[in-house]
């Protein structure tokens, strides 16, 4: 049987319109019935004024993935290959209201010979990797086209 919740390295790579951009963070991944949680807080950054701590939990089964963002921002997305979802972002500064098509939506686990393939089921252990690609719309006017990779790992002492 696995444990309820781990302690997790979380490593995001993203990549918008051809610029990359690469977080590390630490957090907590734990599984409820048929789904899998991911939890982490994004800091501060330092000398933005407007930029508080940002609490987010992402929420993964094989056909959708919601991401919730709580703090300086607060936002709601959710991802369904194939599908465009509403959702919406609110800072200090502005509201918006979004959509997100998800052009796709993986799992990357590593198989018994230890090569990384996608999966159809959730993971029972580490590390493992959601992939996810979409086209990110405000209004009527595509914003973006982005490319996910989060990549989770157990904590070392």
């Amino acid at each position: 049987m696995m444990a309820d919740s781990r302690k997790v390295r979380i490593t995001l790579e993203s990549v918008q319109d051809g610029s990359s951009h690469t977080h590390a963070y630490k957090g907590d991944w734990f599984r409820k019935e048929k789904s899998i949680f991911i939890r982490y807080i994004e800091p501060a950054v330092e000398g933005d004024t407007e930029a508080g701590e940002i609490r987010t939990l992402i929420r993964f089964r094989p056909e959708e993935m919601s991401v919730v963002r709580r703090g300086a921002i607060e936002s709601e997305q959710l991802f369904v290959p194939g599908h465009r979802r509403a959702g919406s972002y609110q800072s200090q500064m502005t509201s918006l209201s979004l959509e997100a098509e998800t052009l796709r939506l993986r799992l990357h686990a590593p198989g018994e010979d230890g090569v990384m393939k996608a999966m159809d089921t959730l993971p029972d252990q580490l590390p493992f990797t959601l992939e996810w690609e979409y086209e990110l719309y405000v209004g009527d006017q595509m914003s973006g086209r982005f490319h996910i990779r989060l990549h989770i790992q157990e904590e070392q002492n």
